[in-house]
C-alpha cells in the first residue's frame, strides 16, 4: 500500500529533465526500497546481538552468579511450620510457631553439621508467644548471652498451642514433623538431636523420649521430672531409660514435687535395664524458678550432651 502510494505521485516533466541533467535522479520509489533494505539490516543486526549476548550469559560458569548466603547468628529469629495435611485436621491450630537461635560461625564451613537442641517451655497464663518463650529456660540464657562460651548448638523453641500440654493431642506428632523440617531447612546432625524442657516442657520431655526413644541422644529436664499426674506402667517408664537423662530439681520447689521427681529417678534405676546414663541433681536451696535459671548456666549441661549421640 505504501510503496503503490509513493510511485502514484506524479512528476511534472520539466522539473525532472532539470534534475536529470544536473545529477542522478533518485525516485520516491527506489528511496523506499533504500529505506526497506536498511530496515532488514538492522533488524538482523538486532537478532544479532542478542544472541551474543544470550551465548556469553550462558557460558558464564554458575558459581559466579550464586550468591553468598549469610545467616543471622546469635539472635532469636521467629519462624513459623505450617502443620502437614496428616495432622492438621486434629490440630488446634494449622500452624506451630518457633523460635530458631543459630551459633556463632554457622554457615561459615557449608559442609559442618551442628548439634541441636530441641527446648519446651512451661506453662503460662495466656498465649504462648515468642515473648513469653524467650523470657525463660535456655532462650532466656541465650537472649542474655550467658550461655557458656563454647556453645555449637542450634536451638529450637516451639512454642505450644494455646492451652494445650505437650503431651497431648497430636501434639508430639507435630514435634517431629517440626524436627524433620529443621533438619532439612539447616545443617543439622540428626544423630546429635538433644531434648530439654522445663516444668511442663520438663514432663513433655520424659513423655516425648518415652514415645520416641530413637530420635533424642541425650534429654534434659529441669524443674519437672517424670510424668507429672500421669502414672506410667513400667514398660513406659523404661522406655525413658532408653535414652541418657539428666533430671534438675530443686529442694525449695512447691510447684513441681522433688520427693515424686526423685521416685521417678529410683524407680527407672530400680526397674529398668541400661540405666547408667541416669544422673540427678538436687540443688539443696533453690524452688521451681532457680532450678531452671541454675541449670541452664551450667557448661557442664552442654559437655554432657555432646559426648552421647545416637548410634549409628
Amino acid at each position: 500500500m505504501v510503496r503503490d502510494a509513493l510511485t502514484a505521485i506524479p512528476i511534472e516533466p520539466k522539473k525532472s529533465m532539470n534534475l536529470l541533467m544536473s545529477k542522478p535522479v533518485i525516485s520516491l520509489y527506489d528511496l523506499s526500497e533504500v529505506v526497506l533494505f536498511w530496515r532488514e539490516i538492522m533488524k538482523n543486526l538486532i537478532i544479532i546481538l542478542f544472541l551474543s549476548a544470550f551465548a556469553l550469559v550462558s557460558c558464564t560458569p554458575a558459581t559466579s552468579a550464586s550468591p553468598e548466603i549469610r545467616y543471622q547468628t546469635e539472635v532469636h529469629l521467629q519462624a513459623e511450620y505450617k502443620i502437614s495435611s496428616e495432622l492438621v485436621e486434629d490440630a488446634p491450630d494449622s500452624s506451630m510457631k518457633y523460635i530458631v537461635w543459630l551459633p556463632e560461625g554457622y554457615g561459615e564451613n557449608t559442609e559442618k553439621q551442628w548439634p541441636l537442641i530441641l527446648f519446651l517451655h512451661g506453662s503460662g497464663s495466656g498465649t504462648n508467644d515468642s515473648v513469653f518463650v524467650i523470657g525463660q529456660g535456655l532462650p532466656e540464657v541465650l537472649y542474655k548471652g550467658e550461655q557458656p562460651e563454647d556453645f555449637p548448638f542450634v536451638v529450637i523453641s516451639p512454642q505450644a498451642f494455646d492451652g494445650t500440654p505437650w503431651w497431648v493431642g497430636v501434639t508430639p506428632e507435630v514435634l517431629l514433623e517440626l524436627l524433620d523440617e529443621v533438619a532439612e531447612l539447616y545443617k543439622i546432625d540428626t544423630k546429635r538431636i538433644y531434648l530439654t524442657g522445663l516444668s511442663m516442657g520438663g514432663y513433655g520431655s520424659w513423655l516425648m523420649a518415652a514415645a520416641y526413644p530413637e530420635r533424642f541422644a541425650a534429654m534434659v529436664s529441669t524443674a519437672g521430672t517424670g510424668y507429672g499426674n500421669i502414672n506410667p506402667t513400667i514398660e513406659q517408664l523404661c522406655k525413658v531409660g532408653r535414652t541418657p537423662l539428666w533430671a534438675f530439681h530443686g529442694a525449695q520447689d512447691v510447684i513441681s514435687d522433688p520427693i515424686g521427681a526423685k521416685i521417678y529417678i529410683v524407680q527407672l534405676q530400680k526397674e529398668c535395664e541400661n540405666t547408667e546414663e541416669i544422673k540427678w541433681t538436687l540443688y539443696p536451696d533453690e524452688g521451681h524458678l532457680g532450678t531452671y535459671q541454675r541449670a541452664y548456666r551450667d557448661p557442664e549441661l552442654y559437655t554432657w550432651l555432646l559426648e552421647h549421640s545416637l548410634e549409628e
